[in-house]
């Protein structure tokens, strides 16, 4: 529960800067693109699906089991989107599954029906403050749906789930990190999982002369 409540702070302080400063919807709320960085805190990386929306988007875009009901319909939504997929990767850090998975297997329809239908059970060891944020974020009427209503993030921030954090030392990077990784440099991958490159994809002969990307 502490772990959960830790990643999930600085998710929610990267959306409500994403949101508050910039009207950018992220539309790809999931753990595989929260990073931890080198003292632990976590960095929300593949802006693939951002958006700018200072009204309505009609693109239907995400991963299935984090799509929000107004997205699986087609009805257009906003950034209340990242809201409800934020619901649900709490619940995930909590339970160890997201709450619409199929479980059977990985059928987009089911998942979807699943969303559509918004069926929420929770394990008895599930933290019952963390239960009713999640309640709350994951509400089907975009209007009433926790952190789109008139305070913003404030009230995602203010709930007693959240009561423990002090914001302000988080900002500061001044709490510990529940796990801190060992790397060797800023481009050590060693903690990625490895994947098979085609040898004959790969010009070994080539030598970049441009120097195109010395500053980047």
């Amino acid at each position: 529960d502490r772990a959960a409540r830790f990643y999930a702070a600085g998710v929610l302080i990267g959306l409500s800067y994403l949101h508050n400063e910039r009207n950018i919807a992220y539309r790809d709320m999931k753990p595989e693109n929260c990073l931890i960085d080198s003292k632990g805190y976590p960095k929300l990386v593949d802006f693939g699906f951002a958006k700018v929306i200072t009204s309505k988007s009609y693109t239907l875009c995400g991963t299935p089991e984090y799509l929000a009901p107004e997205l699986v319909l087609g009805r257009g939504h906003n950034k209340a989107v990242d809201y409800w997929a934020f619901g649900v990767m709490v619940y995930e850090m909590q339970s160890g599954y997201s709450p619409f998975s199929d479980q059977n297997g990985m059928d987009q329809v089911v998942i979807c029906k699943n969303i559509v239908k918004g069926n929420l059970r929770f394990e008895p060891s599930f933290n019952p403050d963390c239960r009713d944020l999640v309640k709350k974020l994951l509400n089907r009427d975009v209007q009433g749906r926790f952190g789109n209503l008139k305070n913003g993030t404030d009230d995602i921030k203010n709930h007693k789930w959240f009561s423990k954090v002090d914001w302000r030392a988080y900002n500061k990077r001044e709490i510990p990190a529940p796990f801190i990784p060992k790397i060797d440099s800023p481009v050590d991958t060693s903690h990625f999982d490895p994947y098979a490159t085609d040898d004959h994809e790969l010009d070994r002969s080539y030598k970049d002369k441009t120097d195109w990307a010395k500053d980047f």
